[in-house]
């Protein structure tokens, strides 16, 4: 699985080629209604393409390339976007690997809320400076992860968790 990863964590690192900062701070998605079941969210999920969790105006608002570029890595399918010099952005849908069954290895891994779900956050992913990801528990046995990285030769993780968070307020709220 580890090696898994570290190719999805290379192929994005791969679409960088210059260095720049964001700011900004991800706020979790307001929520109305009822709360899905466990099964629900498993089976709305199952149904989801990767590159359908950003809209054109989303992708565009991040500046990222549209459209998103479908991919396998391992039991994730993921959507590759990336910004024209300063590295990009994959969200990844697994239907059989929850949390438990991840590597989420990082300078610093946290406990974090996005939306209504429970999420791991990994700054300086597997060592990498420029790389922030958020794997989102959407059931005990199925997650999202949102993988954001600046240019590889940037240790701003700061600006590389700033993306990745906006993104995920943002496909978090097409899971609900």
């Amino acid at each position: 699985m580890k090696h898994t990863l570290i190719a999805a964590v290379i192929g994005i690192a791969a679409l960088s080629t210059a260095c720049t900062t964001t700011g900004g701070n991800a706020t979790p998605a307001p929520t109305t209604g009822s709360t899905p079941t466990s099964s629900e969210n498993a089976s709305k999920l199952a149904s989801i393409k990767p590159c359908d969790l950003l809209t054109q105006s989303e992708v565009t608002e991040f500046g990222l390339e549209y459209p998103g570029k479908d991919t396998k890595t391992g039991t994730a399918d993921e959507c590759q976007w990336k910004i024209s010099g300063n590295g990009g952005l994959s969200a990844g849908v697994r239907t059989k690997s929850g949390l438990k069954d991840l590597n989420v290895e990082g300078d610093k891994v946290s406990d974090v809320k996005v939306g209504k779900f429970d999420a791991k956050k990994t700054e300086g992913f597997e060592g990498a400076k420029n790389i922030c990801a958020l794997w989102i528990s959407v059931t005990e046995t199925s997650s999202v992860s949102v993988i954001a990285n600046l240019d590889i030769s940037s240790t701003d993780t700061v600006a590389a968790c700033a993306r990745a968070e906006k993104a995920a307020d943002k496909i978090v709220a097409k899971l609900q």
